[in-house]
């Protein structure tokens, strides 16, 4: 009787313990999941149907896209265009005919960033999240304010991510982790939507962005003149190549 009790208590005090941690997990999940602003400080907009509501498509924003017969890669730039300039371009040139490529771009002539930035955490325009949804490897293009040439580097693929920052110091080009605010380590961000639930995030400075290009100028006209574009932006896209090569044949 007093080892059936025991049994009884032990087992009664497993199920207890296991209750518990259940219930801290789905805390834990539910305080992640409300910590998502939205919409987020300096947003106009919470979601995509809110801001296609107010702003017309062809005139003040457009979609560009490509898909290549191996999707499993996909490069990105949501805030494209007039709204983090210069990204646009980067995914472009990165993503070629051999990858995937996506991007919300702003076109107005004034206040895109203030009025079409949607955060990655609450980008749910329809084309972008099946493209990421398709791909194992997903990169996404931003822009950060910043006077010193550098791409903060976030995301949770964490191997990629490795072998992006070593490709890129590799070419001499100034890497570090990106900040709390701009990690995109939530799974909700946009660049962590993919069959693996991981991507990689990166945030090039303006100054980065503007060694880009001719005279530092990423206007609308100078941007979107291949011409203009510098031998540092081929290299930083060719060093970016080599590690989703080189990330591929391991992991693909």
């Amino acid at each position: 009787m007093l080892k059936t009790k025991l049994i009884i208590g032990a087992v009664t005090l497993a199920a207890s313990v296991a209750a518990i941690t259940l219930l801290l997990q789905n805390h834990s999940f539910s305080r992640s999941a409300s910590s998502v602003e939205c919409p987020a400080e300096g947003d106009r907009f919470c979601t995509f149907t809110e801001l296609s509501d107010v702003y017309e498509e062809g005139e003040d924003w457009e979609i560009e896209q490509r898909e290549s017969p191996d999707s499993r890669v996909l490069v990105s730039a949501i805030h494209g265009g007039g709204i983090e300039q210069a990204t646009s371009q980067l995914a472009d040139a990165l993503a070629g005919e051999e990858y995937s490529y996506y991007t919300f771009k702003g076109k107005m002539s004034s206040g895109n960033f203030n009025n079409l930035h949607i955060t990655s955490v609450n980008f749910d325009e329809p084309q972008a999240l099946t493209m990421a949804q398709k791909a194992s490897i997903h990169i996404s293009f931003h822009g950060a304010v910043g006077e010193e040439k550098k791409t903060l580097l976030g995301g949770l693929n964490e191997n990629l991510r490795g072998l992006i920052s070593k490709h890129l110091k590799s070419s001499g080009f100034h890497v570090k982790e990106a900040p709390e605010h701009l990690d995109g380590d939530h799974p909700n961000n946009i660049v962590n939507k993919t069959k693996t639930g991981e991507g990689v995030q990166l945030e090039l400075t303006r100054a980065q962005r503007k060694a880009f290009f001719e005279n530092g100028n990423i206007s609308y006209r100078s941007r979107n003149e291949v011409s203009n574009q510098t031998e540092a932006f081929n290299e930083y896209t060719e060093a970016i190549r080599a590690a989703i090569k080189e990330y591929k044949e391991r992991n693909l």
